[in-house]
């Protein structure tokens, strides 16, 4: 009889995977010094790089064992973002609250992270929404800009530039933008 739980592990336990959650240890290591830059930018570039690795070791190891590039859904397909989310909503929240900003800053700056997470649970418990919506988050200019709008507001923060208010206002309306095409691609 095989064990029910040695299969999910193993599809677990890939490197791409490890490499993967390596991103929830530095979404904790952020809280250590909120309130400095290097080191806090620093940790922003060792996730980013492992968010970029990852995807290429999971490609190398479907090459290699000869299957499609996209072959159904992997833990690596809901694994990736759940880390990316948690990741940018620690650095959020330790930052903020380290440089007393309103904490309303912290669901503003990451409004497409908030929704999207919400799309996709209604996908998963509301049969009328699972019917009408299938959720592919794949990359797209406005996510991007999203990306790169909250990572300044981020600097902005952690470099106590001015307008890091502003900042997150456009990260939101960005955000809100881009969660819309992906509503309207899940509806397609």
């Amino acid at each position: 009889m095989e064990d029910s739980v040695g299969p999910t592990r193993g599809r677990l336990l890939t490197l791409p995977n490890l490499v993967t959650l390596s991103r929830i240890p530095m979404a904790a290591l952020v809280w250590l010094r909120p309130l400095d830059p290097v080191y806090v930018l620093g940790l922003m570039a060792v996730a980013a790089l492992s968010d970029v690795l990852d995807g290429w070791l999971e490609r190398r190891r479907r090459e290699r064992r000869g299957e499609p590039p996209v072959a159904g859904e992997s833990i690596g397909t809901w694994l990736d973002p759940v880390c990316d989310k948690v990741f940018i909503l620690s650095v959020l929240t330790a930052i903020t609250l380290a440089h007393g900003l309103p904490l309303w800053i912290v669901p503003l700056i990451s409004l497409r992270e908030i929704l999207q997470t919400l799309i996709v649970g209604a996908t998963r418990v509301i049969p009328a929404v699972r019917r009408r919506l299938r959720p592919r988050f794949r990359a797209n200019i406005l996510g991007k800009a999203t990306t790169v709008v909250q990572f300044l507001t981020i600097a902005a923060i952690l470099l106590d530039w001015p307008y890091q208010i502003p900042l997150a206002i456009a990260t939101a309306a960005l955000g809100l933008v881009a969660v819309g095409v992906y509503v309207r691609r899940a509806a397609a």
